[in-house]
C-alpha cells in the first residue's frame, strides 16, 4: 500500500511522542521534501527531531508533475500541495492530510484521504492503542492540534468512547 502524508499528522503524533503509531500501521510512508522540511522546523521550537531524521520507514520522494503542483500551490501551502501532487503521481492508495483546504483539494481529485483522527481510529481498531481519547487530548493540550468540539465528540463517538 502506498501512503503519502502531509505534515500535520506526522507533526502532531511526533510532538506527543507517538510517531511509532504510523510506522506500526503502514510500515512505510512517503513524504515530499517540503513536508520533511516543515517537520525540521520543529528544531527551532526545541524539539529533538532525530527520531524523524532516523525514521527509515519515512521515504522522501518529490513529485515531478509541475503543472499540477503549480496549480495546487495557488491555494495551498507547500507541504499540502506537494503531498497531493505526489499522491496523484504515485497513484497512492491513501493521503494523510488534516487541513480543510487541503482535504477539499484532495477530494476534488478523488483521492482517498484520512487525517490524524482516522489514523487513531484505525490504530484502535487493529489493537495498536486501547483508546483514542487520551491521544486526542494530548494532541490538543500539548501539540497545539486544533479541532472543533463537534469533531472531537464525533471522533469519540466513532471510537465508542462516550464521555
Amino acid at each position: 500500500m502506498i501512503v503519502i502524508s502531509d505534515t500535520s499528522c506526522l507533526s502532531a503524533l511526533f510532538r506527543i511522542g507517538e510517531l511509532r503509531i504510523l510506522e506500526r500501521i503502514f510500515h512505510e510512508i512517503i513524504i515530499p521534501q517540503k513536508v520533511y522540511d516543515e517537520l525540521m522546523v520543529l528544531k527551532k521550537f526545541g524539539y529533538d527531531v532525530s527520531e524523524i531524521q532516523n525514521a527509515i520507514w519515512l521515504k522522501i520522494v518529490n513529485p515531478s508533475n509541475s503543472s499540477l503542483l503549480q496549480d495546487l500551490l495557488k491555494n495551498l501551502d507547500e507541504g499540502e500541495a506537494y503531498a497531493i501532487a505526489l499522491t496523484v503521481e504515485t497513484k497512492a492508495e491513501l493521503l494523510i492530510i488534516d487541513e480543510i483546504k487541503g482535504r477539499l483539494a484532495a477530494q476534488k481529485l478523488n483521492l482517498n484521504i484520512t487525517g490524524v483522527a482516522g489514523i487513531l481510529l484505525r490504530a484502535k481498531a487493529i489493537g495498536i492503542i486501547d483508546e483514542v481519547k487520551p491521544f486526542l487530548d494530548n494532541m490538543i493540550q500539548n501539540a497545539g492540534f486544533r479541532m472543533s468540539q463537534k469533531l472531537y465528540f464525533d471522533i469519540l463517538k466513532a471510537a465508542k468512547e462516550y464521555i
